[in-house]
């Protein structure tokens, strides 16, 4: 199973955190594919090889599906709209495949956020039920770019594992140093976190959502692994 390899990007200074960037996978048709594992989180990190997020793979070539295909992936998670697909077509990945929709009903930027977060709750209890099982694993999930849909599920999930803000955003803003062209905005991301601190906690508002906390404790106790 692949180990993505990571890179110490902060230091320890006055308490400050330091940071730790996971290295994209090199792919073809797609700049926005990365390894979740090392992310730190309460009780350790998270286990490489088991957890990636990306851009859509319509696009990947035959290179990139052999690449894919040392990962090992279980499942394959699309957050893409009917209408995306039908313009820039399928995965071209072999293997089980999930396809839950996940919509902006209004809005551009923090707004569209705000939409994604709150009017999608089916999607919400699906995605975090299909980690709660250890079958699932390695698992990817990814939307259109891998910024928007995939950064708040990415966003939501570390922030419910105890991952510090500071490195769940740097991993937001990856997305555009993996690839400069897309756009990213710290307040966007940022509205994830003011709605779901209204609600108490990532914790509470997924709860809110219909997401039991067993399934959190259940991936917790999968993804986790203590430092060496």
């Amino acid at each position: 199973m692949a180990r993505c390899r990571i890179l110490l990007i902060g230091t320890l200074l006055g308490g400050s955190l330091a940071v730790l960037q996971a290295a994209p996978i090199p792919l073809e048709g797609t700049k926005n594919t990365r390894d979740l594992g090392g992310m730190p989180v309460t009780g350790g990190r998270l286990r490489s090889g088991c957890l990636f997020r990306s851009g859509a793979l319509c696009f990947i070539s035959g290179t990139d599906q052999d690449r894919l295909g040392q990962l090992q992936l279980r499942s394959v998670i699309d957050l893409r709209t009917p209408e995306e697909i039908a313009k820039d077509g399928a995965d071209r990945l072999a293997g089980p495949s999930y396809h839950w929709p996940m919509r902006s009903y209004h809005g551009l930027g923090a707004e569209s956020y705000r939409s994604m977060l709150l009017q999608n709750p089916l999607v919400l209890r699906k995605f975090f039920a299909h980690l709660a099982q250890r079958e699932s694993y390695p698992v990817l999930f990814h939307c259109s770019a891998g910024k928007d849909r995939a950064g708040i599920m990415a966003a939501l999930l570390l922030d419910s594992l105890g991952c510090p803000r500071e490195a769940i955003m740097d991993d937001y803003l990856q997305s555009q140093r993996n690839s400069p062209t897309l756009r990213v905005e710290r307040e966007w991301l940022q509205e994830v976190f003011d709605l779901v601190d209204l609600a108490g906690g990532s914790r509470a508002f997924l709860t809110i959502q219909g997401v039991p906390a067993g399934q959190l404790e259940a991936i917790g106790n999968y993804l986790i692994e203590t430092e060496p």
